[in-house]
């Protein structure tokens, strides 16, 4: 995969862009791709959250500083090539969550890797037909103001690479960013993970916070009362424990379905030409 990858997208923007740039894109997309993701994997296991935007980030900021200062393209260029670059790397590494997710839940049920990998195999080619369709019906839609969207992460790496190109980049603030990263990776050990909490707004952390003592208010009111009261031992706390793990996915489950059925509220009006 990683040469296949190396050769076709040096291929395909070289037609444009040039041999050079585009085999420097598409090599420092292999090496993000596979090193970054690693540390997705990371803060995925600490907090169930694939960091996509946090580590887009890094992989913009390097994209724009060799496009645009390292070989001198022109900012219109190196914003492209940024942009779709930052894109790709971002879908590969959602793939790659939802991959180990599925893996997780596969291997508790018993089935075999190899099994596993031929399921996945087998569904990323319908599924990336499908999301292609609906990308290019939403991006028209979105283009023709049939269609509004918050898109905070979108939004976020336009202002980004606007700030970049336009040689006004406040880099005291991103030193000053990365010495609290550091710092808080050594305190508590999820660094990345605060400072997307950080990049994340309050309509979205909130509901998080809320969740999160309330589960510590469950464990200190109900289980540990329970736990001492009846003598459960270990293995009956660990039993009673679930029970929130059973609450929380009846509400992602729950959250999931309205949510799909607000996808499909908005898009078919689209698909209908109204």
């Amino acid at each position: 995969m990683l040469v296949v990858t190396l050769v076709g997208i040096t291929l395909v923007f070289a037609t444009e862009f040039g041999f050079i740039p585009s085999f420097v894109f598409a090599l420092v997309l292999c090496l993000t791709t596979f090193a970054l993701g690693a540390i997705a994997v990371k803060v995925m296991g600490e907090t169930s959250i694939e960091p996509v935007s946090g580590t887009s980030f890094i992989v913009l900021l390097m994209l724009v500083l060799i496009f645009k200062n390292l070989l001198g393209l022109a900012a219109s260029d190196a914003a492209l090539l940024s942009l779709v670059g930052t894109t790709v790397f971002g879908g590969a590494i959602s793939m790659s969550g939802t991959v180990i997710g599925d893996y997780k839940a596969a291997l508790y049920v018993g089935n075999r890797p190899m099994h596993i990998m031929k399921t996945e195999l087998v569904g990323i080619i319908p599924g990336t037909i499908v999301s292609a369709l609906f990308a290019g019906i939403l991006s028209l839609a979105l283009a023709r103001g049939e269609l509004v969207l918050y898109a905070p992460q979108a939004n976020a790496f336009a202002a980004f690479a606007q700030i970049m190109l336009g040689g006004e980049t406040p880099w005291q603030l991103l030193g000053l960013g990365f010495g609290i990263g550091i710092f808080m990776e050594l305190l508590t050990g999820m660094g990345t993970a605060f400072g997307l909490g950080m990049y994340l707004p309050m309509v979205v952390t909130l509901p998080m916070v809320v969740g999160g003592a309330m589960r510590d208010l469950w464990e200190l009111k109900v289980l540990e009362p329970a736990v001492e009261r009846d003598g459960l031992g270990e293995k009956g706390r660990t039993l009673k424990l679930l029970n929130t793990y059973m609450i929380a996915t009846g509400l992602i489950v729950g959250e999931a379905l309205m949510g799909t059925v607000l996808a499909i509220y908005y898009v078919l009006p689209l698909l209908g030409g109204g």
